[in-house]
């Protein structure tokens, strides 16, 4: 996040809120840029002398602090922008939860599977009414387009991602036996189908 922040300074000055709605439209609904988030990024990239204060507007009781970005902190975002990323890893609770169930836990983790399945599908449904261009869309558009598209893309590819998943999950959990066992067959069965 706070290199993010740091890029967005890189291009133009703003004030915590501002920048936090400017890369909330950047990334689009699957992405929620937090305020806060975005305020304890500006406090880290001053501290460490990448962005600086660059004027303080007063107004009633409300005051906006506009940073931009230093020169170091200008050299620091190259050099992020040239690095690799890595694939995020995967976590999360209900792995951790999938990893140490026994047989008594199966029916609330069924539950649990169903009511993400049904989240992911609003989800995928608001996020691909997102996917439009928008107008005035013709034989070219800019990149900040382009890349707003292709994150929407991300997150869509994602989401069925994660449903065939979900669904994975849930037929595997169907074939369970009591025991906890699961014949072999009937697990690449449910792992065939998700693929």
């Amino acid at each position: 996040m706070k290199l993010a922040v740091l890029g967005l300074l890189t291009e133009r000055r703003g004030y915590g809120y501002d920048i936090a709605n400017r890369l909330q439209e950047r990334l689009g609904p699957s992405f929620r840029a937090v305020s806060g988030a975005v305020y304890v990024s500006l406090d880290q990239l001053v501290r460490e002398r990448l962005a600086a204060e660059a004027k303080r507007v007063e107004s009633r009781r409300q005051v906006k602090v506009y940073y931009e970005a230093t020169a170091q902190g200008r050299d620091r975002f190259s050099a992020w922008m040239s690095q690799s990323p890595a694939r995020e890893p995967l976590r999360g609770e209900l792995y951790l939860k999938l990893a140490v169930a026994r047989g008594q836990h199966l029916p609330l983790l069924r539950a649990e599977l169903e009511r993400l399945e049904r989240e992911c599908m609003t989800e995928l449904q608001a996020q691909t009414n997102t996917m439009a261009l928008g107008p005035g869309a013709h034989d070219q558009v800019g990149w900040e387009v382009a890349a707003r598209w292709l994150t929407d893309a991300a997150a869509l590819e994602r989401l069925g991602g994660d449903l065939r998943w979900i669904r994975m999950a849930l037929r595997t959990i169907e074939q369970t036996a009591d025991d906890g066992s699961i014949p072999t067959e009937a697990l690449m069965r449910a792992t065939a189908a998700g693929l």
